[in-house]
């Protein structure tokens, strides 16, 4: 995947922690997904679709990690997943994807995004093209969470940018 995608987002999630919840994150080394597994316990996923380029976008919170951002974004003691959080996962999912399409929008991309919809517990993570799945790994004081991302070509029938 094109480094300039990884950075749209990594720079996207950190704007949205700090200004939104006073938290702070680091990435870890990308790799590539081998299941469809999720890696959280609530996931976001959104498709993105651009003149040549189409894909989708999942962040996957551990339970840890999305109690504490809902509890700073929301400015309320949040103790389980039902009060808000799949909500919350929803609007991160939102801001993740404008903010990362802004990004890229600055850099000659330009992606059409769909509303996003939730996964919980041990739902498959099914993306819109196939090919590698690049993960992002998070840490944050209160759990690590996960971006992954799949882009295909459409000049190139499905194969992911490099």
């Amino acid at each position: 995947m094109n480094v300039v995608f990884i950075n749209a987002f990594v720079e996207s999630i950190n704007n949205i922690l700090v200004t939104m919840a006073s938290m702070s994150c680091e990435y870890q080394k990308p790799y590539i997904k081998q299941d469809q597994q999720p890696l959280g316990v609530v996931t976001g996923m959104i498709p993105m679709a651009g003149d040549n380029v189409k894909g989708s976008l999942a962040i996957s919170f551990s339970e840890g990690a999305i109690l504490k951002i809902s509890s700073k974004m929301l400015g309320e003691e949040i103790t389980s997943l039902e009060d808000g959080c799949t909500d919350l996962t929803g609007e991160i999912t939102n801001m993740l994807s404008g903010g990362a399409r802004k990004i890229l929008w600055e850099k000659g991309y330009d992606f059409d995004m769909a509303q996003p919809h939730l996964l919980t517990g041990t739902q498959m993570i099914e993306h819109e093209v196939t090919g590698p799945v690049m993960v992002i790994p998070f840490v944050t004081r209160s759990g690590p969470f996960f971006i992954e991302a799949v882009f295909a070509s459409r000049l190139n029938r499905a194969k992911s940018i490099v």
